[in-house]
């Protein structure tokens, strides 16, 4: 069975170690952030779930934990049960072994060869949320595209490391689908510095995004309260290149985020709007051999990123319809559509609307059961919605969750 270990236990229950840890009383940490003490009680004891990450941000604060620690991340580098989910163990040995300094003394495939096998055969995996193959396929990549960092000449030096940047953002991706949130840094740190290598501002930005994306959302992290001092920086470098604006429309979005969670509406809206003007200006990326858009920017994904803040507002109506203005086509990768069926899963759920929750849900692990699977926020969704309501397909979810 997919899911978590056994041990596994809900948000509630977490924060609820925590306090005791702490020595603190409910009406204390209830006081921290606002909240009541039959409010967080209910937490605890799995009466209530935690719908967003703001509340997360707030109890950690409060009790002096990171977000991770309350969403139950990360596990242990361990094989996954079902080979489906993909082999931790190659990607974390590639990242313990190799280094921008050190390379591995190993045989190499021509980097001519290295940049089809991404533009090609990775791309595709990518939009597939192929997670299996990704994690067999991009070990061998990034060790020897280390190599051709390190001894290539100036032009070679340059292709691999700009290569480096975007699969250590898509090993990033697999280990926080597979939950290794310390393996997903690491591979966000290696991102960084072949960035600051290059000397190249745009390659900077996009490592500063992958470094957002490798920690739990829910977390107030340096690189998510920089986003949006990135996006400046770079705003006057990228001119009409459209990597440069889609990489600079990433970081308004996570800048938006970072204030949403601060509790910012107006400015997480502004930000959500200047993102909107870049994305509107560009389009979407067209479907070709010529890519899909870095990490497919585009209106379409900046529609899903609304019905996201929405939620987190505590807005589902506005979430829904910001959600049903989604060309889901226009959405590259399965783990994008995925998401925008989670987030419309969660604002169902605020609406006490709970089957057809569940019907969303399926149809986001139908899309990417990785992103589902080991989704802390998704997980506490269906264990509750599981406490409370019945039904087949309820059943099986919970059940491939590890959660029944």
């Amino acid at each position: 069975m997919a899911g978590q270990d056994d041990g596994a236990r809900r948000i509630g229950e977490n924060v609820r170690a925590a306090r005791t840890f702490r020595g603190m009383s409910l009406t204390a940490v209830a006081g921290l952030v606002g909240r009541s003490k039959g409010w967080l009680s209910k937490v605890e004891n799995g009466q209530a779930r935690l719908e967003r990450r703001s509340d997360i941000r707030a109890l950690a604060e409060a009790l002096q934990v990171s977000a991770a620690d309350l969403l139950g991340e990360p596990t242990p580098a361990i094989r996954p049960r079902e080979r489906a989910y993909g082999d931790v163990i190659r990607l974390r040995e590639t990242l313990f072994d190799t280094s921008l300094d050190n390379p591995p003394d190993m045989p190499v495939r021509p980097l001519p060869a290295l940049v089809e096998l991404v533009n090609g055969p990775i791309r595709e995996r990518r939009r597939a949320a192929d997670d299996a193959h990704l994690s067999a396929v991009l070990p061998p990549a990034l060790a020897e595209l280390h190599v051709h960092a390190a001894t290539g000449d100036e032009q070679q030096r340059i292709t691999a490391l700009r290569l480096l940047v975007d699969l250590c953002m898509s090993a990033g991706h697999v280990l926080r689908h597979l939950e290794q949130v310390d393996l997903a840094w690491i591979a966000a740190d290696r991102a960084e510095r072949a960035a600051r290598l290059l000397d190249d501002p745009v390659m900077i930005g996009a490592a500063a995004v992958t470094q957002a994306l490798a920690r739990p959302s829910a977390s107030m992290s340096r690189p998510l309260r920089d986003a949006e001092q990135t996006a400046r920086r770079i705003q006057g470098e990228i001119s009409d290149d459209r990597t440069g604006l889609e990489v600079y429309g990433m970081l308004l979005l996570f800048s938006a985020l970072a204030r949403q969670l601060e509790n910012d509406q107006q400015g997480a809206s502004e930000l959500l709007a200047e993102a909107a003007v870049v994305a509107d200006r560009l389009g979407e990326q067209p479907a070709d051999s010529s890519g899909e858009g870095w990490q497919s920017f585009g209106p379409s994904n900046v529609g899903l990123w609304r019905a996201s803040l929405m939620v987190e507002a505590g807005q589902p109506e506005a979430a829904l319809k910001a959600a049903g203005e989604v060309d889901m086509q226009s959405l590259p990768r399965r783990t994008r559509k995925a998401s925008l069926a989670i987030e419309q899963a969660r604002a169902l759920a605020m609406l006490d609307q709970d089957e057809s929750a569940v019907r969303q849900i399926r149809r986001a692990e139908k899309l990417s059961a990785t992103t589902v699977h080991n989704n802390p926020m998704v997980r506490e969704l269906v264990a509750d919605l599981h406490n409370r309501a019945a039904g087949r397909e309820l059943r099986g979810l919970a059940w491939r969750m590890n959660l029944a």
